[in-house]
């Protein structure tokens, strides 16, 4: 009875660890994708801020879509926390790996602080850029209406603040995949010992 319980539980174990695995990849693809998102528009960001700072006003147009752009950031969809639906479902029970279940936790920690900075990201957007642009780029089809003013200290520092945010969003999303591809690496291990 023993031994077939102990068969069970590892079978059990071994599924948790495949569905876990699973998750993790889907997030890795999520996160290249959304990383190659935000280092588009950071540098996008910083060319706008070397035109305003070399004062370019030739380059007024390209000013006007950049600063639209300002609108755009990357943000990290998952489909569920992995750690806490473990947690919540009792499955972190079955889990013996005790490396995997504490670097499921930190993971888990460094997506929350992702999220955080991508709320923070829209805070700027909401409460910082749309008041400072109505009036100054026509939304319709990205014109300078008052082009002087796309060359202020208001815009300018809305750049600095996104520029400020994308890299330490690159530098978590960074810190994000490492840890998934540290959690994977454990799990192929762990799964390696059944086969």
């Amino acid at each position: 009875n023993n031994c077939n319980n102990d068969k069970l539980d590892r079978k059990e174990e071994s599924i948790s660890y495949q569905n876990i695995r699973r998750q993790l990849m889907d997030d890795s693809k999520e996160l290249n994708a959304v990383k190659e998102y935000n280092d588009y528009h950071s540098k996008v960001y910083e060319k706008a801020n070397n035109i305003i700072a070399q004062k370019e006003f030739e380059k007024v147009d390209s000013l006007a879509v950049m600063a639209m752009l300002l609108s755009q950031f990357s943000d990290f969809h998952r489909n569920g926390n992995i750690y806490e639906t473990l947690v919540n479902s009792g499955e972190i029970l079955l889990l013996k790996n005790t490396e995997i279940k504490g670097r499921l936790q930190q993971l888990e920690m460094t997506y929350n602080f992702a999220n955080k900075l991508e709320r923070m990201h829209w805070d700027i957007i909401i409460n910082e850029l749309s008041p400072e642009l109505k009036g100054v780029v026509n939304y319709n089809n990205y014109t300078a209406v008052q082009p002087h003013r796309l060359y202020d200290v208001e815009i300018q520092n809305i750049f600095v603040e996104s520029i400020i945010l994308t890299k330490y969003k690159e530098g978590t999303y960074k810190k994000a995949l490492a840890e998934i591809d540290t959690v994977i690496m454990l799990i192929d291990k762990e799964l390696g010992r059944d086969l």
